[in-house]
């Protein structure tokens, strides 16, 4: 069934895409835009505008762009419909029944439905079932209350082969959605297939936006035979460990507000810092901090305070999140907790305040280093004191901010006693080489394309299209329809080179031609075509062509700007037609040929220029 268009404009204009895309990344404002970091390609330097005014958004550095709706669909990979419906939700506004809808869905939703499906069973094996008090149980022992357990989805999956199987057959669902899922396995015999998670608590992974995408699986049983404390979903095109931090769902909004995330390493150590009123917070799961998990962060925060377990293993791996985290443009902390401490356990024996006392106690990143080299015995020779400033100023070469880096050489150069000279020289040794290294990457992949989804749109950028091409494009788009008429009184759709220009001016005649009221970000819902909706979102936050006459005015005059750029298109084409009739004599000329045709029709062309030039498609106050 398809959703009415007064009620996709309807949703449309119940969702602010400023406020949609701030629940998914941290913007802050530039001017009239929004920036921030680009969701959909890996960057360190945001690229990424988002205009309340457009209601767009375009990422100058891969090309992508849209309206609202692009960005949900292509942000949680799903069909224009979800997209709505999504938003729709979102904004309360109430749609007709999705069931009729299912045939649109992209495998990934049919995935997201298929975690939904399975947390909800999860939950009620937990809440209402005689096996599952055991579980419930556990969760109570652990310090979880009832509020808890449900803010966080909590669950148990029975220890049978085919309690899941089960319960989605009852419901008449696909089981092979769930096998891609990551919830069921098929057995050797190639037709049936048996549960994953058997008999263990349950932890439903959340995307950013609150979908279950995954599941940790903590062991109960001693006779337990699956290795592992925990074990996790595996990937699927929807869950991936490495992307994803558990708790960033529940915990976005109190980063936003208290400026930088607490990170820890497992689920246990969150839900109860989490239960104790910290909730700033998110866990790595268990897995080394990863470039993509801390760009995640940089979208809500530019601080993270790193909390590990107090012991060796733990003190290396914040060693390297703490380099990983400088690496991608964000400022670390580091709270130690006593020996043989985790923060689940801390907070149990100490409370939450204890907690966040540690937390406001979080040293730099410099003192943890020197704390943990001390505590290695490496301070108390010439050669360990020299691997250990080494490692250091390594870890300040990191920074994209060269104030930061100086003003840390100087502190570094304080506490162990050493010419600030002799520092400044490692520093730029380090530099160096990673310049060298960058040079020789970018030779090597010159012309190669190493990470497809951080890549410009396969189509021509706007950026080739000749400037009065763009600036016409984008005064129609501004305008509308009569600008689209006057554009259109002197050109043709064949004056448009550049290929998706001709594509764009087509699509605009038509959706001229039925008469309908002008807004761009929903007549983009018009087109399926993803090149053409980025290529449009390019040229809306394109800038119009600098031009003598426009310098220093902050808002030049759409109409002006309309003639001003015909007339040039004129003027591009009379100059091709006199080269290629000056071509054209002179191989007459070669051939013994008369010349005279050729050169009255130069004279009748320098005519035309001539008149061209001191042209005027309007009168002064802007009109035909």
């Amino acid at each position: 069934m398809r959703i009415a268009d007064d009620k996709i404009e309807e949703v449309r204009r119940a969702s602010d895409i400023v406020d949609v895309i701030s629940s998914y990344l941290q913007l802050k404002k530039r001017g009239k835009n929004y920036l921030g970091l680009c969701p959909f390609h890996q960057e360190k330097t945001p690229s990424f505008n988002v205009s309340a005014e457009k209601q767009m958004y375009h990422c100058f550095g891969c090309g992508a762009g849209g309206n609202v709706f692009t960005f949900v669909m292509e942000h949680e990979k799903v069909s224009f419909v979800e997209a709505v419906r999504t938003l729709a939700e979102r904004g309360g506004i109430a749609l007709p029944d999705a069931t009729a809808d299912r045939a649109q869905s992209t495998e990934n939703e049919g995935l997201y439905a298929a975690c939904r499906t399975a947390g909800l069973h999860f939950h009620d094996n937990l809440m209402s079932t005689t096996e599952g008090k055991l579980a419930f149980e556990y969760f109570h022992h652990r310090g979880f209350t009832d509020a808890t357990i449900r803010k966080f989805g909590l669950g148990y999956s029975k220890n049978s082969w085919d309690d899941l199987v089960r319960h989605v057959e009852g419901l008449k669902q696909e089981l092979g959605q769930y096998e891609k899922a990551g919830l069921m396995v098929k057995r050797e015999d190639g037709q049936s297939f048996y549960d994953r998670f058997r008999g263990r608590t349950m932890f439903p992974i959340f995307s950013p936006s609150g979908r279950p995408i995954g599941f940790g699986a903590r062991k109960l049983r001693e006779d337990d035979p699956l290795p592992g404390k925990y074990i996790n979903s595996p990937e699927t095109p929807i869950y991936n460990k490495s992307r994803n931090l558990y708790g960033l769902f529940q915990s976005k909004e109190a980063i936003r507000e208290r400026g930088f995330a607490i990170m820890v390493e497992g689920y246990a150590d969150l839900i109860s810092v989490y239960q104790a009123g910290i909730e700033n917070i998110v866990a790595s799961s268990g897995t080394a901090l990863t470039e993509e998990q801390i760009q995640l962060i940089g979208r809500y925060a530019k601080t993270v305070t790193l909390v590990y377990d107090a012991d060796s293993a733990g003190s290396k791996a914040t060693i390297r999140g703490v380099d990983a985290i400088i690496e991608n443009g964000l400022d670390v902390n580091v709270a130690t907790l006593p020996e043989g401490e985790d923060p689940d356990s801390f907070v149990k024996k100490n409370g939450g305040d204890a907690f966040g006392q540690r937390i406001a106690g979080a040293v730099s990143f410099l003192d943890f280093k020197a704390a943990a080299f001390l505590e290695q015995g490496l301070l108390a020779t010439p050669d360990g004191k020299t691997k250990a400033v080494r490692s250091i100023v390594e870890t300040i070469a990191k920074m994209k901010d060269e104030i930061k880096r100086n003003f840390y050489v100087k502190s570094v150069a304080e506490k162990y006693d050493i010419y600030e000279s002799v520092l400044f020289r490692e520093l730029e040794n380090i530099l160096g080489r990673e310049r060298t290294r960058a040079h020789y990457q970018r030779a090597r992949d010159e012309g190669v394309l190493s990470h497809p989804q951080e890549v410009a749109p396969s189509v021509a950028p706007a950026s080739a299209l000749t400037p009065p091409e763009r600036d016409l494009l984008k005064v129609m788009l501004e305008v509308g329809p009569a600008m689209i008429d006057f554009v259109f009184g002197h050109l043709t759709i064949e004056t448009f080179v550049h290929p998706l220009a001709r594509r764009t001016v087509e699509f605009l005649r038509h959706h001229r031609e039925g008469g309908v009221a002008w807004d761009v970000p929903s007549i983009m819902n018009e087109t399926d075509d993803p090149d053409l909706k980025r290529f449009m979102a390019e040229i809306v936050f394109s800038r119009y062509e600098i031009s003598k006459g426009w310098i220093g005015v902050e808002e030049p005059d759409p109409w002006a700007i309309a003639e001003g750029s015909i007339l040039r298109v004129k003027m591009q084409d009379m100059e091709r037609l006199i080269a290629e009739n000056f071509r054209q004599l002179k191989a007459a000329q070669q051939r013994g040929e008369a010349i005279a045709p050729y050169q009255e029709e130069h004279i009748r062309l320098q005519r035309e220029k001539k008149q061209l030039e001191s042209a005027r498609l309007l009168d002064g106050s802007g009109a035909e």
